[in-house]
């Protein structure tokens, strides 16, 4: 069984003083107009035993684990007959999307609490209707890949081209929904755009439920390290031409990657429909916060207060302003709560990912022997996640939380001499939550994919 519903949840822009800023590329800019609806996309599947998932993903930059927390027991008062064996909430990572994070809005300011609000209530309200519309479905998963649909700017480097898909069918044929998975910012719509846009998910939703039926998600995948594709030249049918509009652009990517998806579910078409069994598997963790840059912004209330906890994880955390003194918020003086899971459909399973992970930690492929400018010598690779499944595997990426890049610990580059002779560090280490961060990740992700 299987259904799926969107709701809306593009912020106002005329209400008096709440300003709405772009999670863009620049602090300050205030969003101008709507250029299409950001939205919740939910999908709910119930195996033949009775075990039910549930994912919706935000048309939103990221979304906090507080906040996951708070939409989960929300469901849970609102809709006590829903039984999930695990809710995932995960954002697509548009740059085109209000800042509901706080890392550009400006001093002074903070993230909206109303529209947070509003979010949850739209996400909980996408999940209500999904479960009340499941019907009988059949589910096919393919694979494609994306070659040259995206650039890397940080060294080494490394682009995981996988496009993998999901589809929902009635067994007569009718479209139910569909979940596409790829690797790439959505930030094609550029650091001046101040119109709210889903960036390139939209034409790739817009594609899918034209041509495979029923509501369509798009998950961002192994994206960290800057990987987009804003830089990739491509034409408009239309025209044969590049778009100058980047609005544009992006609405004929996100067709293109839909495209791949299309054919990987079609050639999946010719073999029998997947023997679904539904389990899931989760783990909280607790991650020390050691970069300067959110600490300082939690202590001042400009980035979203979540709870911070102990060194050892233990107690019920604390708010940033129930601090006794904000000023003890200091790197390494606190850990966040955080959580990885993993989700078996069946014919394949995702892997859901509290941020950005770099695709070296998807793929393999990180440096050995390791640059001399990093700054943990010897550090242990981790192993990577595709690899461990002998299934395709969906990473839903900035899932139930966003801590930022999730980079090797070997490769982590923040004090000098820098890497690849680099006179500055390069992009990546001043958005992430610490260093030790991928460890404790990547060892829990080991354990929840292990066979059993």
């Amino acid at each position: 069984m299987a259904g799926a519903a969107r709701v809306a949840i593009t912020p106002r822009l005329d209400l008096p003083g709440r300003p709405v800023y772009m999670a863009g590329l620049e602090r300050g800019l205030k969003a101008t107009g709507v250029a299409d609806e950001l939205y919740a996309r939910a999908l709910v599947m119930t195996d033949p035993r009775g075990t039910s998932v549930g994912l919706v993903v935000l048309d939103l930059i990221g979304f906090f684990h507080d906040d996951v927390e708070a939409l989960r027991q929300e469901l849970a008062r609102k809709h006590p007959g829903i039984a999930l064996a695990h809710v995932a909430v995960a954002s697509t990572h548009t740059h085109a999307g209000p800042d509901v994070i706080g890392l550009w809005t400006p001093i002074g300011g903070s993230v909206d609490d109303a529209y947070m609000a509003e979010v949850r209530s739209g996400a909980v309200e996408a999940l209500a209707s999904a479960w009340a519309s499941r019907r009988p479905a059949e589910m096919r998963v393919g694979v494609g890949t994306a070659p040259g649909m995206a650039k890397d700017t940080r060294l080494p480097e490394l682009i995981d081209e996988t496009v993998l898909a999901l589809g929902l069918r009635t067994p007569s044929g009718d479209g139910i929904a569909s979940l596409v998975n790829w690797n790439s910012h959505p930030s094609v719509t550029g650091g001046e755009n101040s119109l709210l846009s889903a960036d390139y998910p939209k034409g790739l939703v817009a594609r899918m439920e034209r041509e495979w039926g029923g509501v369509a998600l798009f998950a961002a995948g192994d994206l960290g390290g800057q990987i987009g594709s804003a830089r990739v030249r491509v034409a408009d049918p239309a025209t044969g031409k590049v778009p100058e509009d980047r609005l544009r652009k992006a609405e004929i990517l996100g067709d293109r990657i839909a495209g791949i998806a299309l054919a990987a579910l079609g050639e999946a078409a010719s073999r029998p429909p997947a023997e679904v069994r539904l389990a899931a598997r989760s783990r909280t963790l607790f991650v020390p916060m050691d970069n300067p840059r959110f600490a300082e912004g939690l202590a001042i209330g400009l980035i979203r207060p979540r709870r911070l906890y102990a060194l050892d994880g233990q107690g019920a955390g604390l708010l940033p302003s129930e601090l006794p003194d904000r000023s003890a918020l200091r790197p390494g003086a606190f850990t966040l709560k955080t959580e990885v899971a993993v989700v078996d459909l069946g014919p394949a399973r995702m892997a859901l990912v509290p941020g950005e992970l770099y695709p070296e930690l998807a793929l393999g492929g990180i440096p050995d022997p390791q640059d001399p400018g990093a700054d943990f010598q010897g550090a242990e690779r981790e192993p990577p996640l595709r690899p461990m499944s002998d299934q395709p595997l969906f990473l839903i990426g900035l899932a139930n939380d966003e801590l930022g890049y999730i980079i090797p610990r070997s490769q982590w580059d923040s004090e000098p001499p820098y890497a690849y002779q680099r006179d500055e560090p390069q992009y990546g280490e001043r958005n992430s939550v610490g260093p030790a961060t991928a460890p404790l990740i990547m060892n829990a992700f080991r354990e929840l994919l292990a066979p059993r």
